[in-house]
């Protein structure tokens, strides 16, 4: 391998926003040799050509080709750098060293991948702010030597731990190629970073989370996409460690169908509230819920017949479990209690910004019970025909 940096890049329909990431890249102050490779999957807004004229070499693929470790590995047979950096189209570095950032970083401190922090980009949403600055707070703003002594003290780890000690994210990260060329990125779905982290930290070698690198990241997606990722990112999480943050296996279907009816009820609730404070008439009679509306969309007819009957009767469930009744209260708690947060740190007071905000809370919110549920089945091999339907129409396309 050569001196130098390769960066691989991902695109489907850039926009002006990979315009601005070719235009970063190109103003580093780097020393060495930079290899650009784009891989396009079926881009229609003349992304390919912006990607050539900026001279990198782009290799075209049909988009239902793509997956996100597959894609990566491919790109391996054109790198001629020995460190290479995978990031996104709508990744800004935030300094003009950036390249050189990274590579003085995985030299000195020996590891075999180093991956960044993320601020978000200027027209963030107030729920896409809360989100980064929620992944911000969860790995902290020290460097942190990320290593495993053994698969036993990785299994007595609590969840949340073991969680931090293996993460990797390809939104920004540079690895030791010959590292990659050795063992590419495991052939999940989903995930493809945090797998192929955990084989290596497995095998003894480390990984470095360096917030002192800043690359500008944020997305502005629907509630909806939010919810469907939750599900797909609890699945393939516990497929990876073999573990579940909480055990929600005695949660049944019509269990599911019914927290979904009660979270309606209270996000309703708290609509109205937040319509008191202030007087907008064009947000008069808009209450409901489009994520709920979404999600219940996606039910079989019997589900959504059974999700009518618990929505306009609410009482129609006179008997249910503890189990059921806690994770209840603590869903209901949670959303008040981050809609809240979201109120006082971004001293947010324009209702719109909040309903959308509140939107967000509730599918995370369920998306995240969703797919323990179905996590927790599938750890314990359980997870029945039925249940796989009823989840997995929610992860296509994440």
């Amino acid at each position: 391998m050569k001196k130098g940096i390769s960066i691989v890049i991902p695109t489907y329909n850039g926009g002006k926003i990979f315009v601005e990431c070719l235009n970063k890249i190109k103003e580093q102050k780097y020393a060495g040799e930079i290899q650009l490779i784009v891989i396009d999957s079926g881009s229609s807004d003349g992304t390919p050509n912006l990607a050539e004229n900026a001279g990198a070499i782009v290799k075209r693929i049909d988009n239902r080709e793509f997956n996100h470790a597959k894609t990566r590995n491919a790109s391996l047979a054109w790198i001629k750098y020995d460190n290479v950096v995978f990031t996104v189209q709508d990744v800004i570095p935030c300094s003009l060293t950036w390249l050189s950032d990274l590579e003085d970083s995985i030299n000195q401190y020996n590891v075999v991948a180093v991956y960044t922090d993320q601020i978000p980009h200027d027209d963030a949403t107030l729920y896409a702010r809360f989100e980064n600055q929620c992944i911000r707070n969860f790995r902290g703003q020290q460097a942190v030597l990320q290593g495993l002594d053994s698969p036993e003290s990785f299994r007595e780890m609590p969840y949340h731990d073991a969680y931090k000690a293996i993460a990797l994210d390809n939104i920004c990260a540079i690895y030791r190629t010959k590292s990659l060329m050795s063992f590419p990125f495991p052939e999940v779905d989903f995930a493809e970073d945090m797998a192929w982290s955990f084989a290596k930290l497995l095998k003894g070698e480390k990984i470095l989370y360096q917030p002192s690198i800043t690359v500008r990241h944020s997305h502005n997606r629907t509630p909806y996409y939010g919810f469907r990722r939750q599900i797909t990112n609890s699945y393939w999480c516990a497929k990876i460690m073999n573990r579940i943050a909480h055990d929600l296996s005695s949660l049944s279907l019509t269990d599911l169908v019914f927290l979904t009816s009660n979270v309606r009820e209270l996000g309703v609730s708290l609509q109205t509230d937040l319509l008191k404070m202030g007087d907008n008439p064009a947000m008069n009679g808009q209450q409901g819920l489009r994520v709920i509306e979404k999600i219940v969309e996606q039910y079989s007819w019997i589900d959504r017949a059974r999700w009518f009957f618990m929505d306009q009767l609410p009482n129609i469930r006179k008997h249910v479990s503890h189990e059921f009744e806690m994770i209840r209260e603590q869903t209901c708690q949670h959303i008040v209690q981050t809609l809240e947060l979201i109120k006082t740190d971004a001293n947010a007071e324009i209702e719109e910004e909040l309903m959308e905000a509140l939107e967000h809370i509730i599918a995370n919110s369920l998306g995240k019970i969703y797919g323990e549920v179905y996590a927790s089945n599938i750890i314990r091999s359980r997870a029945s025909q039925k249940l796989s339907s009823f989840i997995s129409h929610y992860m296509q396309g994440i």
